[in-house]
Order: C-alpha cells, then structure tokens, then sequence
C-alpha cells in the first residue's frame, strides 16, 4: 500500500514489483516503486492517545508496523526507484533437523 500511495502516488501507469526469496532460514520481501530520489523516512512511534483523540490522522502506522513485525528491514534509492526489503528469519522446524 505503502508503495503504491507514496511512492507511485497511485498511478496506474506505474507499477510496483515485489520479489519474494526463501531459503531455509529467511524470507525476503522486497518491494520496489517509482518513488526514487527521496529516501525513505524513519518510522516515528505513532501517539495512540492522540489518534484516538482524534488529535492525529488514523494513518501513519505502515513503516513502524514494517519496522516492528519483521527482523532487518533494508532500504534502497536511486533516482528512479526505491525498495524497501523485509527479512524474517525461519525458525527451523523438528522435520528439518538433520538426526545422527
């Protein structure tokens, strides 16, 4: 969403492309949009009383909540593009550990 509102500014000519990678430790999601030349910004701890307050838009939760639900978030800017990749490592299930 974060892609196609901020960086794309909704334009349907403009797609955002997203890579998903496995392996038996990580997954990895990047996502890439036209929003290049600006980095992307630091999440800021949203002020839950001040949203239910109504001193606050609702909005404005997306990169903290990527920040805090994943393990490495990294960020890429060109020009052109920027990509953010989200990287969640894999707990190692009883059925992949190797028995003696």
């Amino acid at each position: 969403m974060n892609a196609m509102e901020h960086g794309n500014q909704y334009s349907s000519d403009l797609p955002a492309s997203i890579k998903v990678m496995a392996s038996k430790s990580a997954l990895s999601v990047s996502i890439t949009d036209h929003g290049g030349g600006q980095e992307i910004p630091d999440p800021k701890t949203p002020d839950l009383d001040a949203k239910l307050a109504g001193l606050q838009s609702p909005r404005g939760w997306g990169l903290f909540l990527i920040q805090n639900m994943v393990d490495e978030v990294h960020t890429t800017v060109d020009e052109a593009h920027q990509t953010i990749e989200l990287i969640m490592y894999l707990k190692e299930s009883d059925d992949d550990s190797e028995t003696p």
